[in-house]
Parts: structure tokens; C-alpha cells; sequence
């Protein structure tokens, strides 16, 4: 898949991104399980009050995303070619495990699989820049646009990186209404999202050779 196609697919893997990690922080005691910056600030706020239960949480949390990346990496490597269909099914196979574990407990079960997951997805698209990396994908989008405009880069360089921004917070959306409706088993929905995608991307490798 060309650079380009990337930015383009990122666009619904972010907005599943962002669909997860709302579910999570409304199952959780406010904690991120995709946005590292959200939770490396908690960290460090939580440090300042001496709150070494909820740092011990997050730090945690950010350690379990950092094993994540290294998997999917690895999977990516080992993969080469169907490094895209082999990423998502693993996420989407946690995603799925993750919805009927448990989310309560000092530690919750349900982190060991959907923690990693976030980091793994954001693997799945190296020429994306990551998944849940929204604020530099806004900033880039900003700066895109005014490269546009400035004659510097292509008209439309800027719009996959500003929908991508729009895509999680719609996925936000969709993330906390399934989550008042189905509770923790609203993450079947992008756990079958991420499942489709793996197979047309399959389907797609197959046609191109």
C-alpha cells in the first residue's frame, strides 16, 4: 500500500482507535488506554500528589502500550507484505478477548490485552505516523493546509491528516453510546471493523501480487 493509500486507511483505524479508548476510559478509572501523552500527564500529576497507587496504574499502562508497539513491530517484520492483515486480525482477536474480561480489580484483566492493542495497531500503517498520535496529526494538518495555500505542497495534502482528527472524536462518540448501551462488550464493534479491514486489505495484496 502507497504512502498516500496509508494516510487514507489510517482514517477508520483511528476512528476504532478513538471508539476503544473512549469505551476504556468510561470502564476505567479515567485512564487512557491508547493516549500516552493523556497518560504520561496523569503520571506525572499523580506523582506531584504522591498518589503512588493511581502512578503505579499508569505507569503500568504506558509500559504494557510500549510492549504493544514492540509486538506489532515485530509482527510487521516477521510478516512483510501482509504486515497490515496480520497487525489488524491480532487486534482485532484482543479487542474481542478484551470484551469479556473483566475491567474491575486493583488490575484489571482486560488491560493485558487491550493496552497492547493500542500500541499494536499503531504499527499496522508505518507511513501514517501512528494511530493515536492526534495531536501531531492536527498539527500536521494545519501545516499541510498552509503549505497548500502557500503554493509549496499539493491542494488536499492536509484533508487525511485533518480527517483523521474527525475520526476520533466520531469514533469517541460511537465508542461512548455503545458503552451506555453494551458496556465493555461494545468493543465487539471495532474488534468486527478491524477484522473486516484486515480482510479486504488480504483481499487487496492477493489482487496486486
Amino acid at each position: 500500500m502507497k504512502p498516500e493509500q496509508q494516510l487514507w486507511a489510517a482514517v477508520p483505524l483511528v476512528a476504532m482507535a478513538g471508539c476503544v479508548d473512549a469505551i476504556g476510559w468510561l470502564q476505567l478509572d479515567e485512564m487512557f488506554i491508547g493516549i500516552i501523552t493523556g497518560n504520561s500527564t496523569l503520571l506525572g500529576v499523580a506523582v506531584a500528589g504522591a498518589d503512588w497507587r493511581r502512578a503505579g496504574a499508569l505507569a503500568g499502562l504506558v509500559g504494557m502500550f510500549a510492549l504493544g508497539a514492540f509486538l506489532g513491530a515485530w509482527i510487521g517484520v516477521k510478516a512483510q507484505r501482509w504486515r497490515i492483515p496480520a497487525v489488524l486480525t491480532t487486534v482485532a482477536a484482543l479487542y474481542a478477548i478484551g470484551a469479556f474480561l473483566p475491567f474491575d480489580g486493583l488490575v484489571p484483566p482486560a488491560l493485558f490485552v487491550l493496552v497492547p492493542a493500542m500500541g499494536m495497531v499503531n504499527t499496522a500503517l508505518p507511513a501514517a505516523g501512528g494511530i493515536t498520535f492526534l495531536t501531531g496529526t492536527l498539527v500536521r494538518s494545519m501545516q499541510f493546509l498552509v503549505g497548500g495555500l502557500a503554493g509549496e505542497l499539493p491542494p488536499g495534502t492536509w484533508l487525511p491528516h485533518f480527517c483523521a482528527w474527525i475520526g476520533v472524536v466520531c469514533g469517541a462518540c460511537l465508542g461512548a453510546t455503545l458503552e451506555m448501551l453494551a458496556g465493555s462488550h461494545a468493543l465487539l464493534l471495532p474488534a468486527l471493523g478491524l477484522a473486516t479491514g484486515a480482510v479486504l486489505t488480504a483481499r487487496h495484496i492477493q489482487r496486486t501480487g
